[in-house]
């Protein structure tokens, strides 16, 4: 009889023990660095959301955003070593792996923000995150921000003459900092939470950055031009650190993929609009927009050349790629 009992209560304590284990739910570290009415954050709200969905919830995403975590320029070291389990920083911060990734802050390369989205979400963008796995990390998605364009103090330049001696702020970026020099302007490197305070004591008197931040950032107040000649495509590539990856279930995988091009399609579809909203409050708040005819870009581009020129030989090859399909 005591034999039954402790059979009875060990098979008890064992089927305990499982239910547990199968109910044990999983949780990946995504933090990030923007506020979280941002185009990002909402991406990765919704991201969370359809993995919790489709896993049933025994996957969770654990957001955190403002850069509570790790600094936007550490999110990549963080993910390699484990720290943390998924970044998507802006594409720029993966350039120290592969320069490639510049081939998204090439000034004028772009004929618009359409075009931009095209070459990033197709088959050259979709390579850039396939090879990061080596470092590592295995990339998941890629997501869009908004187009890059020059803004300024005082009436909006038209022609690249318009900005010599002018002293532009630009994130870190050899071409956009080359771009800027070869139309005889001076690129100042200052971090995005200071930019406003440096504009308006005239430490700067411009600045190259994408549409969704010059107006949440309210940059309206301190700069009154844009110039639309497409500097930059402003977009993340979203990666998870291998070894998490290759612990999780095949089950939470395929949940969380589902949930990445739900993301995704989301992202593609709103960005367009984010990116129309964002400028119309930059117009509603003052900016004069100053449209170029294809005259005028062609000045542009032919300036822009020099940076074309001095890029990497794989990055030239993906230029002359980007410029032979449309045609340029």
């Amino acid at each position: 009889m005591m034999k039954a009992l402790r059979y009875f209560v060990a098979a008890l304590g064992s089927l305990l023990v499982s239910g547990a284990m199968a109910s044990e739910v999983v949780a990946l570290k995504f933090p990030h660095d923007l506020p979280e009415n941002t185009i990002k954050a909402r991406t990765i709200k919704l991201f969370a959301e359809k993995v919790d969905e489709y896993s049933n919830g025994t996957l969770r995403i654990d957001v955190y955003p403002g850069a509570q975590l790790v600094s936007s320029k550490d999110e990549i070291r963080a993910a390699i070593r484990g720290q943390v389990d998924i970044v998507a920083p802006l594409t720029s911060y993966y350039v120290p792996l592969d320069d490639r990734w510049e081939i998204f802050n090439q000034p004028g390369l772009f004929n618009s923000f359409e075009h931009s989205i095209k070459v990033f979400e197709g088959d050259i963008g979709q390579t850039l995150l396939k090879d990061l796995d080596q470092f590592k990390v295995r990339g998941i998605g890629l997501w869009n921000d908004g187009p890059g364009y020059i803004y300024t103090s005082g009436e909006p330049v038209v022609k690249p003459e318009d900005m010599e001696g002018r002293k532009i702020r630009v994130t870190p970026s050899a071409p956009l900092e080359e771009g800027v020099r070869v139309v005889g302007a001076s690129p100042v490197s200052i971090q995005a939470p200071d930019v406003y305070l440096a504009l308006q004591q005239g430490l700067v008197n411009g600045a190259i950055t994408t549409v969704t931040l010059a107006a949440s950032a309210r940059w309206y107040e301190v700069l009154t031009g844009m110039t639309r000649v497409l500097q930059q495509h402003g977009g993340y590539a979203v990666v998870i650190n291998q070894a998490r990856w290759d612990k999780l279930s095949e089950d939470h995988r395929n949940a969380l993929m589902k949930a990445m091009a739900d993301a995704q399609k989301w992202n593609h579809d709103v960005s367009v609009s984010n990116s129309a909203a964002a400028e119309k409050t930059l117009v509603d708040n003052g900016v004069v927009i100053q449209e170029v005819d294809g005259e005028v870009l062609a000045q542009w581009r032919d300036k822009y050349k020099n940076v074309y020129e001095s890029q990497s030989e794989p990055v030239r090859k993906l230029i002359a790629e980007i410029q032979s399909a449309a045609g340029q």
